[in-house]
């Protein structure tokens, strides 16, 4: 069986890169942080700015001018929100959508997608339930059923709901039909649709064709892989684990279950699969970077940073790995090797982003006190982004930091003369007035930064220090 495996271990590599996208991308899509001055009472920054997937800004909606927007509008805002992984957003339009016309269906279909999305599995029923009141056979009730049911592990109601779903369901029949073995059936429907995840799926089977003796376990290794692939984790457990059965030694199968079942977040469960895989080959880096992800969710940090050192030691590439370990470090309150690796790799990295300076100046400057260290990168963010304010800014935030008021108010206002509504360098220029003494110029510009963000983080500081600044007035 295992002399079928060597373009299956090859092809792995992609998924092995692939789930280090999802882990800080994908799963709780986490926002940037905005270069800001940190004090030691705020939250640290997050290093692994990550929840998107990779480098591709999200796509912005429309901007909404103040007039009344309409079902169609609200419709189509709603689907570019998906797409764009703002599912908040596009749960607000839909419902919108669904006050402006309550005798369409679309809105409770397109609401139930959404929370199926996020799994919030009740509420899409719900949903689902009161699209029935207005067309009980409409197949689109019936194929998000189905995924309901998908994500409930229950296979058989699943299948019998996409069946229900007719012609428009054929991507998510042809699925099952490759869960439950019927090749020739699963591939007849999933050619039927233009659903790009079909080419996953047939892709398994096109490889093992390509073997003179196919085994089950091979393909039923290769469709697990493919459900991976799509997202379609419970499947992939389901899938895997009869393969690991019959072949317990088996060090691949394993890590597939393992990132079905960390993508699930499962962690404990991943953690016990991946530690089976380094027990049959310990010295495969994959597996060592795996098990240090894994083990940091869990907040085991020191085997965390055992296993990703490892991996960084055998030069295994992987996204966000220096950022992971310099995550630990500082977990472990060890600054200044989070410092050091931060810096490292901004200075090894000719495409970093400018929001990746935020973390180490921050390190250097509150933790270690090292303003020298802090200002020479934000020497080097000017440097690489002549034209950003946000590069100022940064520089603004070391002056101020480092007592050197005149630099600071210049570079601040050279932010904000690169970048007129940019909240951050108004709120550092407001803490530059507050240290010198202009208390009325200080609230002036907090008053601008929340005027600029209103509902963000830095017009919340803002408020912080407005109302402290007045309170330190009334002082006597």
């Amino acid at each position: 069986m295992k002399k079928h495996l060597l373009a299956f271990v090859i092809s792995l590599g992609v998924l092995i890169i692939a789930i280090s996208l999802w882990v800080f991308l994908e799963k709780n899509q986490v926002k940037d942080p905005p270069p800001q001055d940190i004090t030691d009472n705020q939250p640290v920054t997050e290093i692994i700015d990550s929840d998107s997937i990779a480098t591709e800004e999200p796509e912005q909606l429309p901007e909404d001018t103040g007039r009344q927007l309409g079902f169609v509008e609200r419709m189509n805002r709603g689907k570019q929100a998906i797409s764009a992984g703002n599912y908040e957003n596009a749960i607000s339009e839909f419902s919108i959508a669904g006050s402006l016309e309550p005798s369409s269906i679309e809105p409770l279909l397109s609401l139930a997608e959404t929370q199926i999305l996020l799994r919030q599995l009740d509420k899409a029923a719900a949903n689902l339930k009161a699209a029935e009141q207005l067309d009980a056979i409409h197949p689109g009730i019936f194929t998000l059923r189905g995924q309901i049911q998908l994500r409930q592990k229950n296979f058989p109601s699943a299948n019998k709901e996409f069946q229900k779903g007719g012609e428009s369901a054929n991507f998510w029949r042809g699925l099952m039909s490759a869960f439950y073995d019927r090749e020739e059936e699963a591939q007849e429907l999933l050619k039927k649709t233009d659903d790009k995840r079909i080419d996953h799926l047939l892709a398994a089977y096109s490889e093992h064709a390509l073997y003179p003796d196919p085994t089950k376990t091979h393909i039923d290794a290769l469709l697990a892989k493919a459900f991976n692939q799509i997202g379609e984790y419970e499947l992939a457990v389901a899938k895997i684990k009869p393969v690991i059965a019959a072949d317990p030694d088996y060090r691949d199968a394993w890590l597939l279950l393992g990132y079905s079942q960390f993508a699930l977040e499962d962690y404990e469960l991943a953690r016990q699969s991946w530690n089976t895989a380094y027990s049959l080959d310990p010295a495969k880096p994959e597996i060592q970077y795996f098990l240090g992800l894994v083990n940091f969710e869990l907040k085991n940090y020191d085997e965390a940073e055992r296993f990703l050192s490892l991996a960084k030691e055998n030069q295994f590439d992987a996204p966000y790995l220096e950022d992971k370990l310099a995550e630990i470090y500082y977990q472990q309150s060890d600054y200044r090797k989070s410092a050091i690796l931060l810096t490292e790799k901004l200075q090894s990295n000719p495409t970093v982003t400018l929001d990746e300076f935020i973390q180490p100046i921050y390190l250097y400057l509150e933790k270690l006190k090292e303003g020298r260290s802090a200002w020479d990168l934000a020497s080097n963010a000017i440097q690489r982004f002549p034209d950003d304010g946000m590069a100022y800014n940064l520089a603004g935030w070391v002056s101020l930091g480092n007592d050197y008021l005149p630099e600071a108010r210049e570079q601040l206002e050279k932010a904000i003369e690169l970048g007129p509504n940019l909240p951050w360098p108004h709120f550092n220029l407001g803490r530059y007035y507050e240290k010198s003494g202009d208390i009325t110029s200080a609230l002036a510009y907090y008053e601008k930064t929340l005027e600029l963000d209103p509902e963000g983080p830095v017009g919340a500081l803002a408020v912080e220090s407005y109302n402290a600044l007045l309170e330190e007035e009334k002082q006597p």
